[in-house]
């Protein structure tokens, strides 16, 4: 998911709580009225005086007076002005990034359900159907449609859009009933459905920069030049309209956004020549307006400044806009210093240590791209230390950030390693905190976080005496956060666990580290890490020829020169250079990033075997994910649910709506009854959602086998198990489980595969894994052939009871089909691979 700026001034991340002018000036006007102050002086009073802090960046301050205002209307018995005072303590508490406050005070005022307000990343979330249903309701006022608008701007910064455009859509037609359009209020409710659009932009680009899976992608790509062009158009329309207030934020943000899509261009259909003509005259008037800025409220004033001085340096760093004639010969860099202090004067003057520190860091960030190092320097610091000083952790990271590659450049090794380490800590105190979730974190993956892990594990491998183990740490942090990102879950793992601890008790590990131009292969063993390199052109180039050719239908007539040239290939690549470091037979865990996953390692082969003939071999996309404890035989009890016959399927689907019937379920669960006798069965008709949560709720099953046409993609919408008539998407799966009387050993899945297309769709079985609290999971990277599945099953499950590891139960019933006449081509078993603990 997408770079969220959706404020009032989008292109900071501190902006979007300070959208709020053109709403209490709307609510000044009703609430402050001559007619009302005759009437209630004390309560019109406190709402001015409430405004009036709120200006001067004091939100706290603001939110108690107008908790008294309602008091006073409500000793009146003044609902409206009751309404009134609710929405604007909700701009208090927007103003401090308290959204979910804000949220839950727009609730009260409007009797709309709590789900609304659920975060994105809970389980159970609120549909757009029974919001519409809700908004039915909403009597016809104008102080309704505010509360609404407020709480449009709101949904859209706890990350939901889809639910703040119904919203924002159901004030603008009652603003239509009410006869107020044109009016001040309907073009702030446009100004908000731009911001929201721009919102779903962001949404779209993240997808599209995510997936691999090629429906998923095709369909972003068509999302987000739609609300691209919905976007622009509406701030095109609001920049012609008075007050002159909405004009400028319409212009701000109208700007901010077409510098943002200069760094995707592919995803707007407006070509350059196009966005140049737009960008140009835009600037240029924002650029002279002088002291017009001083029309906003005072924290506004600053944002806006800030806002433009942002636009202005991505201008001048992108090659297709920087020859633009900006300010008449005049270096831009110059003005939007000049412009940036103008805001950290007025910040200074109200002492507001979040504005301050913006600023700060802004005019830190102009004079690096000006190549003056130190005064950078001097200023970030500054700007960081001020940001840490009241946990501003979403600003904080970005001047750790900065901090971090200037030290790089002055050659500073240990503050740089410090400044790295820092900014990785504030931003996991972001991502953690769900209940001031940064929506700019939230949808901006690829620029906002997995880029800073990945400068940091460059810088660290380029010291001399590399400290591999710190690497790993942070490829670890890299991949868990990517697997929360994938599921928008919120937190999966603790972040105290100590790698090392889980490091000393594993068998070898080899880790595969893509970074920008090259792959790290590293190995720990019971001794040492060790390291190769190799470049990233010559792996991509045999990985993808590898991966093309056993996804091929031809693959299982192939004869075994034709693949072995490819899977020795690929051994060549990754496993000789390392070999050395490697015991001779045993255990092996490959820890791969996810564009490693779709490999079947067990069938590299060094030219005289396979890996699977020397070693059990198991996956993870991280250490945490290896804490597996090991099955007691007595104790196997498994829950059995699969789909032998034809199943129609009524929910739309990416995917084939008619899957093939399985009917070779039925020796599965023979051949796993031979050697399990704690084993029920929930099968076709009995395997419905609703029974399978009741099952799991009553019993205690270390396993859980899923007999079922299952997909894993990249794209968490196209991951999904098929249960009976129904599909259960991976964002389900947790809330099914969540009563479970046990934790959950063994998470197996016998008749799944992976997208088409999609070099990356083995995230969605650690996105399985991961939602059922599967200790470790069992699953195909291709729909293997149902006879020789029963059959391997039968074997693993044979060895299990025998009291062998995971890994060596799914080696020895591999080795089984090798060793038959009917079985042996690697089709039938390389497809098999066991994702986290070995044990």
């Amino acid at each position: 998911m997408a770079r969220k700026r959706i404020s009032f001034f989008c292109q900071l991340p501190t902006v979007k709580k300070y959208f709020l002018l053109g709403l209490f000036l709307t609510l000044q006007i009703i609430l402050c009225s001559p007619k009302v102050i005759a009437q209630i002086p004390t309560a019109a009073t406190l709402t001015r005086i409430g405004y009036e802090q709120l200006h001067q960046g004091h939100p706290s301050s603001a939110i108690q007076t107008w908790s008294d205002a309602y008091e006073a209307y409500r000793q009146l018995n003044d609902s409206e002005g009751m309404i009134g005072s609710l929405i604007n303590q909700s701009l208090g508490f927007t103003a401090q990034g308290l959204y979910s406050s804000a949220c839950n005070t727009l609730l009260i005022a409007l009797k709309l359900e709590k789900g609304i307000c659920n975060s994105p990343l809970a389980q159970e979330n609120y549909s757009i159907n029974s919001l519409n249903q809700s908004l039915q309701h909403q009597p016809l006022k104008e102080v309704q449609v505010i509360g609404l608008r407020q709480m449009g701007n709101i949904l859209r910064l706890i990350g939901k859009p889809e639910t703040s455009f119904v919203v924002l859509q159901k004030a603008l037609a009652m603003t239509r009933e009410l006869k107020l359009i044109p009016s001040k209020l309907s073009n702030q409710l446009l100004l908000s459905l731009a911001d929201t659009e721009r919102t779903l932009y962001f949404q779209a680009k993240n997808k599209y920069q995510l997936t691999d899976d090629p429906v998923a992608k095709q369909q972003a790509l068509t999302t987000a030049q739609f609300q691209a062009q919905s976007a622009l158009a509406l701030y095109q329309q609001v920049e012609t309209q008075i007050p002159y207030i909405l004009s400028l934020t319409a212009k701000l943000n109208q700007l901010s956004f077409l510098v943002e899509l200069e760094k995707w261009p592919n995803l707007t259909e407006i070509n350059l020549s196009s966005r140049k003509q737009l960008i140009q005259p835009l600037l240029q008037q924002l650029l002279t307006i002088g002291n017009q800025f001083d029309d906003l409220t005072t924290i506004d004033s600053i944002y806006a400044r800030l806002n433009l001085a942002q636009s202005v340096i991505q201008i001048t760093q992108n090659p297709q806009l920087n020859q633009l004639n900006l300010s008449e010969g005049k270096n831009p860099l110059l003005t939007a210093i000049s412009i940036s202090h103008q805001a950290l004067d007025t910040a200074e003057k109200i002492n507001n240590t979040r504005a301050k520190s913006y600023a700060l860091g802004t005019i830190g960030k102009i004079y690096g791209c000006l190549g003056q190092t130190l005064e950078s320097k001097q200023y970030l610091e500054t700007a960081m230390e001020l940001a840490q000083s009241i946990r501003a952790w979403d600003i904080a990271y970005q001047w750790q950030w900065k901090l971090a590659s200037l030290y790089q450049q002055l050659q500073n090794t240990q503050k740089t390693d410090e400044a790295y380490t820092a900014a990785i800590s504030s931003l996991d105190q972001v991502r953690g905190n769900i209940l001031t979730m940064n929506p700019d974190i939230q949808f901006d993956f690829k620029e906002k976080v997995e880029p800073l892990y990945h400068e940091y594990m460059e810088f660290l491998f380029s010291q001399q005496g590399a400290n591999l183990q710190r690497a790993v740490d942070i490829q670890d942090k890299l991949r868990i956060a990517e697997l929360e990102n994938f599921l928008q879950c919120g937190r999966l793992i603790r972040p105290d666990v100590n790698n090392t601890q889980v490091l000393s008790n594993l068998p070898p590990i080899i880790f595969l580290i893509k970074l920008e131009n090259k792959v790290k292969v590293v190995v720990k063993n019971s001794q040492h890490f060790y390291q190769h390199t190799l470049d990233l052109m010559q792996v991509s180039h045999s990985v993808d020829n590898f991966i093309n050719f056993i996804r091929k239908k031809q693959f299982i007539k192939t004869q075994s020169l034709e693949y072995i040239s490819y899977s020795e290939n690929l051994y060549n690549l990754l496993i000789a250079p390392v070999k050395q470091y490697l015991p001779p037979d045993g255990d092996l865990i490959f820890i791969t990033d996810s564009y490693f996953q779709n490999i079947p390692f067990n069938m590299l082969n060094d030219g005289n075997k396979n890996l699977i003939d020397s070693y059990a071999i198991s996956t993870a996309s991280s250490l945490q994910q290896l804490q597996a404890q090991s099955l007691q035989p007595e104790k196997l009890k498994v829950l059995f649910a699969g789909i032998s016959e034809a199943n129609h399927i009524f929910q739309s689907t990416s995917v084939s709506e008619n899957f093939r019937p399985l009917p070779e379920v039925n020796q599965e669960i023979k051949n796993i009854q031979k050697s399990i006798s704690s084993l029920s069965v929930l099968l076709n008709d009995k395997f419905t959602t609703h029974k399978f949560q009741k099952k799991v709720e009553a019993n205690t099953f270390p396993i859980l086998h899923l007999s079922t046409h299952a997909q894993f993609s990249s794209d968490p919408d196209n991951t999904f198990l098929l249960a009976w008539k129904e599909l259960l998407k991976v964002q389900q799966l947790k809330s099914l489980l969540k009563n479970k009387q046990s934790p959950l050993d063994l998470l197996v899945l016998s008749a799944c595969e992976t997208a088409k297309g999609d070099r990356r769709s083995a995230l969605g079985i650690a996105g399985i894994a991961a939602q059922a609290g599967a200790r470790s999971t069992l699953a195909t990277l291709w729909l293997v052939d149902a006879e020789s599945t029963a059959q391997l099953m039968g074997e693993f499950y044979k060895h299990l009871k025998n009291g062998l590891t995971k890994a060596q139960a799914l080696r020895q019933a591999q080795l089984s089909l090798i060793s038959s006449n009917t079985y042996s081509h690697p089709y039938f078993w390389a497809g098999f691979i066991l994702v986290g603990g070995t044990l």
